[in-house]
């Protein structure tokens, strides 16, 4: 390890220079006493996923060099421009979602070249592990989750297993790395785990509301995994039933409208029920929305205010 017993913190930056606009990530590198992995954490991939960002900042602040063994790594916000301009999922300057630019393109949009900036700089030492925090966009509520890639290698599989059994979130929902990878550019906790990096997403928080409770799940699920990798010492939370859950996607409106949801994070439902409607702009239903499976509802579209397509709902298949 090139440094010991100490913090950092800089502003990365760098340049578009089809525009000249500044691309920014703040880093903050908390160096242990004694050796040990590096795991990295990244906030606000979405800049409006603000539960994450929060976490991110804690577990920077909180963490005593003195008290740490390897290396910790934290990226608060991904996304500046969309937290400076409180905008949701997406990259105001070329309005791409940035779980589908990595690992980057640097003759390409200014997302793509942000990503291709962040994968050559804060990733460029492969770590050990990675952790990337969402928190529920702005229009979204949901129920705490851990995205678990399953890669068919065991001893990949078995290091984000443990990392997710750790986190003290209940609901695992396991999704086969092929689902992660099949465009060149990506998300990048899929690319990374491609990469032979062990990584996970995982979600606490919604509707663009910093809820410090749901920021402490997310801290806390941060230093379990850091006890568990033996970074730092200390019994780890755990206060939850783990839920083995598989993707089944999400459902997606086709129809310019009002999105009224009748169901609730966590209910069940069968196929073909009626889980909402679509209202036209005087209050007239213009559809139902099915389920296309049985399933828990993990996702809900709090917003009626709906474009083409966009989701209303998320659901998973319980095993």
């Amino acid at each position: 390890m090139e440094k010991y017993n100490c913090k950092e913190q800089q502003m990365l930056e760098f340049t578009y220079k089809n525009s000249g606009d500044p691309i920014r990530f703040p880093v903050g590198t908390v160096y242990g006493a004694q050796d040990g992995p590096t795991l990295v954490v990244v906030g606000g991939m979405h800049g409006s996923e603000f539960c994450g960002i929060q976490a991110a900042i804690d577990v920077f602040q909180k963490t005593d060099p003195a008290k740490l063994r390897g290396k910790l790594v934290v990226t608060t916000i991904y996304n500046m421009p969309a937290f400076q301009n409180h905008l949701g999922f997406l990259v105001p300057q070329d309005g791409k979602n940035p779980m589908r630019t990595f690992p980057g393109f640097l003759e390409g949009t200014y997302g793509e070249v942000m990503a291709y900036y962040f994968w050559n700089s804060v990733l460029k030492d492969d770590p050990d592990f990675v952790i990337e925090l969402h928190g529920g966009d702005i229009p979204e509520r949901l129920e705490p989750f851990i995205s678990v890639t399953v890669t068919g290698d065991k001893a990949m599989d078995d290091k984000i297993e443990e990392m997710a059994q750790a986190y003290n979130i209940s609901c695992l929902v396991h999704t086969p790395i092929a689902t992660r990878n099949a465009a060149p550019l990506g998300s990048m906790f899929g690319k990374l785990i491609a990469r032979g990096i062990p990584a996970m997403l995982t979600e606490a928080g919604g509707e663009g509301i910093l809820d410090m409770d749901f920021a402490k799940i997310h801290y806390d699920g941060i230093t379990n995994v850091m006890k568990k990798m033996g970074m730092i010492d200390g019994e780890l939370v755990d206060t939850v039933e783990r839920l083995d859950m598989t993707y089944h996607g999400a459902i997606r409106n086709e129809t310019q409208g009002m999105w009224y949801p009748f169901v609730k994070l966590r209910q069940m439902v069968k196929k073909d029920e009626i889980v909402g409607e679509i209202r036209d702009y005087f209050g007239n239903k213009i559809k139902d929305i099915t389920s296309p499976i049985d399933g828990m509802i993990t996702v809900v579209r709090t917003s009626p205010s709906v474009g083409v397509p966009q989701v209303l709902l998320e659901l998973h298949h319980v095993n």
